[in-house]
Formats: C-alpha cells, structure tokens, sequence
C-alpha cells in the first residue's frame, strides 16, 4: 500500500497520470463504510488539504462548489438554492456531513445520492482536471449507474457548477427514509419551479433518486407542466405517468411502493414551492 497526502492540484493531477489506478480519498465515509475494501491492498491519493478544492462561489450569476467542500458547509450557505442546503442537511449526521464532500458523493454514484437529485434540476455540470487538460460534462452524463462515472483513470473532479436560480424561482428537496433522524433514502425527490404572474407554471424541472440505477429527471412530467395553474399542479403530478423509472424490490421497499414514495415526494416538493411563493419568499 502507499499513501500520499496531496497540497495542490498539480500534485494530484501529476500523480494520477503516473499511477492511474489509486483510490482518491478525502472525506472517507463512503470508504469507511464499504466492508469489501481493503486498504492494504490499494494505493491512496490523500486530497483533504487540497485548499484549492474547497469553496462555494458566486460570480455573475454561476455557482462553483469545489469537490472537496464539505455537505455542512452547503447546508450553512444560506444563499444557496433551498434545495441544496435542505439535501445537504439530510446526509448522515452531523460528524458526516463535516467529513463528507460533495464529491465525494457525485464520484460514489449511489442510486440513493442525496445531492444528485437536486443538482439534476439544476442542470449542474461537473469539472474534471487531468494533465491533458480541463473539460465539463453534464451531470446527468457524469453519473452512469451504480458506482459508475464517466471519469477517465487519470482526471480528477474538481468542481460542480450550475446557474443560480432566479430571485422569484423557487426550490425544494424532499427525502423518504425507513425512519426518523439519520437514515438513507428509500427513495428522494427534488424540484425546481418558476411560476408566471397569472399564477400558472412557467417551467418546471423534477428529479427522482432511489427508484432507478441513477437519478433520473422526470422530462414527460416537466414536459406536462408548463400552463399548468398552480391549484391543478398536485392533481397533474398524481395523474401523470413517471416514465423512465425502473425500481427495484429489496429489503428496504418494494419496487411498487417505490413508485409510490416518488409520486409522492414530487407532489410534496412542488407543494412546498407553491406554499413558499405565495408568502413571496425571497430565496431561491
């Protein structure tokens, strides 16, 4: 096994294209937790003092979260999306969510991710770095299934960014678990609306974790909203057919009930946006 704390980016970046094969680490949740590994057998790039990958930005108008930014230090952002903060506030518990990245999280590529539902609404691109070079990609292209990405061996994820959303826009995130308090999803949801002065959808964006092989957009559902007055809003979610899922049944829900919990998560975040836009909140 070899180990090696990195302090810049370069150093990553210089150490992955020589040994493309290492585990990064930064957080170590995710790795805590995954009783197949087994360290000794593995070589391990160190990047928790990489400064250059921690902060969350604003410039004109674009987001920037660095890769290694903690899930506390997203929920403690209050200009944030409410979306956001409230899915970053929902990872783990507290030692978690201090320790955790948001990654961290994008990289593991858990059907079950807590930040990727909410990210996909806003159309968030990730920011891969290796030495031969830069490039983005869409989220929704990033995330490829269970465990999988579309990052190369010798690129490194650096960054998430996405388009703040307008100051009337409004943003919800909603999470269906087993129990109270700490708890993995069973199945996650999160929206993003913006509403017209006649009080009818103007746009839409929905997103479903935990009742695919990844998170998915619900596009036929988005597609259907637009015109749609805000009283009918809940009423078209409950009629509308959520294509594109493919649940599972295990030990933690049946795939039907997954279904279920999806429709019912959509229906509450776009309630909970209606709700804020009506008291005229000033957040996003």
């Amino acid at each position: 096994m070899n180990y090696f704390r990195a302090h810049t980016i370069g150093e990553v970046l210089r150490a992955l294209a020589e040994d493309p094969r290492p585990r990064i680490v930064c957080g170590a949740t995710d790795v805590f937790a995954d009783a197949r590994l087994v360290p000794a057998k593995s070589n391990w790039i160190d990047i928790s003092r990489v400064d250059a990958l921690r902060g969350i930005e604003l410039h004109d108008g674009i987001v920037r979260i660095g890769a290694a930014s903690p899930f506390q230090a997203i929920a403690d952002t209050p200009w944030l999306p409410v979306a956001l903060t409230e899915a970053a506030a929902c990872v783990g518990s507290r030692q978690i969510r201090v320790q955790g990245t948001i990654g961290g999280n994008l990289c593991h590529a858990s059907p079950i991710a807590d930040g990727v539902p909410v990210l996909l609404t806003l159309d968030a691109q990730v920011e891969l770095a290796s030495v031969r070079g830069a490039r983005r990609l869409p989220l929704a292209e990033f995330v490829l299934g269970r465990g999988r990405t579309a990052l190369n061996a010798d690129e490194l994820l650096v960054g998430v960014q996405f388009e703040l959303p307008r100051p009337r826009d409004r943003t919800a995130f909603v999470k269906c678990a087993n129990r109270e308090g700490a708890a993995l999803a069973v199945v996650s949801a999160a929206v993003h609306l913006r509403v017209s002065a006649d009080d009818t959808v103007e746009a839409a964006a929905a997103a479903v974790g935990g009742a695919s092989e990844v998170a998915l957009r619900m596009r036929a559902l988005e597609a259907s909203l637009p015109g749609v007055r805000c009283t009918d809003l809940i009423g078209a979610i409950e009629a509308a057919p959520l294509a594109g899922l493919s649940p599972i049944d295990d030990c933690r829900a049946t795939a039907s009930h997954r279904v279920h919990l999806a429709r019912l998560a959509i229906a509450r975040a776009f309630r909970g946006c209606i709700e804020e836009s009506q008291h005229d909140a000033p957040v996003a």
